[in-house]
């Protein structure tokens, strides 16, 4: 498989979307989350199942993971009046109750009844130890009494009620949340923060270009697209200027701010999402938010970052083009281009804002300020002289002689090109043809000043 065509949780980012913080202490939580507990037969789940009251595969949840072996031996415990572990439920504003942990026990016990799995396999019963004589049959074709003992297992069941707060209820998911595949944030706040805010996020990740962008065919399993676009969302509603860490917070606040968004700030969102993707594709195509390297004196030829995905990098840009006009933006294009790629082998203080202690408000107001000023000479008031050349004379440079005026190798690609001012800008040399020279960006960062 080749890596554009991994799926994003296969990728790895250059930081975590969120960065680990120590769990703030709940005080009081008795008397603001409210959980009713109780004994319900495996039957009247089944019932409330059918009836769409219980929803067991709700999207925050996984797919159903276990194989026809493990799901009998749950069978097979209840036959034998094992205990079984607890079920957790979540009652929502929908008078519904959302399966929080124990999804693969409950839909393995509703599969055998069905007789088939969610995935339309058959559901016979398999390595069994204590009734083998039960092995490869169906539900239904065991006896009465076998079935009753499966109908009639009670299971201990904590429903947290609607009234409870959806804050502190998401920290009591996360407590729970401890198996060997654990939900992680965006799971969870899909969980908590059901509503319209939350379904516009996903119908944003689904969009044709940002998919395109993070090199998706698919929908992520982890929901870390839809996290990327709640990070946009979040310093849009927000904006950099406010933000305190940890970033995780500031998602937090973003979902339950706007977890019932008004139809005029959807259509805000919509279109600001909408541009910066739109742009973004024009600008980048499927080198979004992946660093470029310059070289070094043994090998001069930069190069692209393949795999690593830099959050900090789609913050910025996400950010930036919200709500610029696209016309404008594309009458730059190459310009911005150029200017982006400097920043990203020739800024220390950048490339550190990118790369180091990505989460610290030093380091967010950085790279963000930086950006947002590059950016701003470029398409605001125009420079009475401008300071960097055309791509079309890049262009035409490189076509004619794709070799470094410093180095003499050839440069192996347009992207890794810069052009140097013969006479240096800072000392009044001018940005015409005449004054113009072809170069390795590594070449060009390491001429001395007084070169």
């Amino acid at each position: 498989m080749n890596e554009e065509n991994k799926e994003l949780n296969e990728l790895e980012f250059d930081e975590p979307l969120e960065e680990v913080i120590e769990e703030e202490e709940i005080t009081s939580i008795t008397r603001r989350v409210y959980a009713d507990q109780g004994d319900p037969e495996i039957e009247s789940l089944y019932g409330k199942y059918k009836r769409g009251k219980l929803i067991i595969q709700p999207d925050f949840q996984r797919h159903f993971v276990w194989d026809a072996a493990k799901s009998s031996r749950l069978i097979e415990s209840a036959l034998l009046d094992i205990p079984l572990p607890v079920i957790y439920l979540s009652e929502e504003e929908d008078g519904k109750e959302y399966v929080i942990d124990g999804q693969q026990r409950l839909t393995a016990f509703f599969s055998y009844i069905d007789g088939q799995f969610p995935d339309g396999r058959v559901f016979k019963l398999t390595g069994m130890e204590v009734f083998p004589e039960l092995k490869r049959n169906l539900f239904r074709k065991i006896d009465d009494d076998l079935q009753d003992k499966i109908r009639y297992c009670k299971i201990r069941t904590i429903t947290f009620r609607r009234e409870s707060e959806s804050d502190l209820k998401y920290k009591v998911f996360e407590r729970l949340n401890t198996g060997a595949v654990s939900l992680n944030k965006q799971e969870l706040r899909n969980c908590v923060y059901r509503g319209s805010y939350n379904e516009l996020l996903k119908k944003l990740s689904g969009n044709d270009d940002f998919r395109h962008l993070l090199g998706l065919k698919n929908p992520d399993k982890r929901m870390k697209d839809v996290e990327l676009v709640l990070r946009f969302a979040a310093f849009y509603h927000s904006t950099y200027l406010n933000y305190k860490p940890p970033i995780r917070r500031l998602l937090d606040n973003d979902m339950k701010k706007y977890q019932f968004i008004s139809e005029a700030d959807s259509l805000e969102l919509k279109n600001a999402f909408k541009n910066s993707v739109t742009i973004i594709k024009s600008l980048l195509d499927t080198h979004a938010f992946k660093r470029f390297y310059i070289g070094d004196e043994k090998n001069p030829n930069g190069y692209w970052e393949v795999k690593k995905f830099n959050a900090s990098l789609y913050d910025i840009l996400m950010y930036s083009f919200a709500k610029e006009d696209k016309n404008k933006i594309y009458q730059n294009l190459d310009s911005i281009r150029e200017v982006l790629l400097h920043l990203m082998t020739n800024d220390q203080e950048f490339i550190d804002a990118i790369e180091i202690s990505t989460s610290t408000i030093q380091a967010v107001t950085k790279r963000f300020d930086k950006w947002r000023l590059t950016l701003q000479n470029i398409v605001g008031i125009a420079q009475k002289e401008p300071r960097c050349f055309s791509f079309k004379l890049k262009q035409e440079l490189y076509d004619d002689d794709p070799s470094c005026s410093i180095c003499g190798q050839k440069i192996q690609n347009i992207d890794d090109a810069a052009i140097d001012h013969i006479k240096q800008y800072w000392m009044g040399g001018k940005t015409i043809p005449e004054n113009a020279r072809l170069t390795h960006r590594y070449c060009n960062w390491t001429r001395s000043r007084n070169d």
